[in-house]
């Protein structure tokens, strides 16, 4: 399977003073793959047929608030732990310095995007 080049290496991010994200996946990972503009299955495919660890590998959201788009990671793999909710950004961001980030194949965006991979316990 191709995906064509919907993926950027990207670099993380974080916060000096230590790990808000609960042990979430940027807390543990330097520079995962963003995959986009496919689906999360098509990754995952692509993933396995070339020797990558899903897991550890990060899905670009995107969302309308306010009338304007807006962008945020998440593990492309969700921790499948019994009792997680409430998935949430945790602090960390990513960026890259590929000169064509902001307009790789339709990706709009010229911000370092936040990283939703802390998720609560929920009771």
């Amino acid at each position: 399977m191709t995906i064509g080049k919907h993926y950027l290496w990207v670099n993380v991010y974080r916060d000096n003073l230590g790990d808000c994200t609960g042990g979430g996946l940027t807390s543990r990972v330097n520079d995962p793959t963003l995959f986009f503009n496919c689906t999360r299955e098509e990754a995952i495919e692509y993933c396995k047929e070339n020797g990558i660890n899903p897991e550890n590998q990060l899905f670009l959201v995107e969302r309308q608030l306010w009338g304007e788009d807006h962008f945020y990671a998440e593990p492309l793999v969700k921790p499948a732990n019994a009792g997680r909710c409430n998935q949430m950004f945790g602090g960390n961001y990513i960026m890259t310095s590929d000169g064509r980030f902001p307009h790789q194949n339709g990706l709009k965006t010229a911000y370092p995007i936040p990283v939703h991979d802390r998720f609560e316990v929920c009771s």
